[in-house]
């Protein structure tokens, strides 16, 4: 089970990550963007989440996920456990404790936006559909990230920790958005 599970874990991390990511970037950005095709038409911050997460072959409610704000799009897909909040915290604090917290694919909740924290070991990037310049789907380092460092609440839930979620990902088990 947990060769298994190991196995699923580093396969939907390097997919996510090499595959489906760079798919997106340089997808425009628009607060009700909603396209489901990289490169064709823009994307919402949540939109971009829950999109991903959907072709990554979790089960997930697109467009209600997508909607709601960033806590409850994390604890929709985790607990507790696999959950950190940051409150006033200086980024190079944040980005500290993601590496302490190890390697792996996280969603990150923002005071008024919402993304991908990946650590892969040596750094830390923020994934997300940018509402700043450039307004497109980015990949950059989390300590330069202009909307990261200004954010006053961060809470993080690391998804690809979770077994779980890594076996509701196996089995294709519906994961229901849990409501405001």
């Amino acid at each position: 089970r947990a060769r298994i599970l190991a196995h699923a874990r580093a396969l939907l991390i390097r997919s996510i990550y090499t595959e489906i990511f760079p798919a997106w970037y340089g997808t425009g950005w628009d607060f009700n963007g909603t396209t489901e095709v990289p490169q064709q038409g823009k994307i919402a911050c949540g939109y971009f989440v829950s999109t991903v997460l959907r072709d990554a072959g979790w089960k997930v409610q697109r467009a209600r996920l997508a909607q709601q704000a960033s806590e409850n799009i994390i604890l929709s897909l985790t607990t507790e456990p696999y959950v950190k909040r940051f409150r006033r915290t200086p980024i190079e604090d944040f980005v500290k404790s993601v590496k302490e917290w190890g390697p792996g694919i996280y969603v990150v909740g923002l005071d008024i936006h919402t993304g991908f924290i990946v650590n892969n070991g040596a750094e830390v990037y923020f994934v997300h559909s940018s509402y700043i310049d450039p307004l497109m789907v980015v990949k950059e380092t989390a300590l330069d990230s202009k909307i990261l460092q200004t954010s006053g609440y961060r809470v993080l839930g690391k998804i690809t920790a979770d077994d779980k979620l890594i076996e509701r990902w196996l089995l294709k088990e519906e994961i229901v958005t849990r409501g405001i």
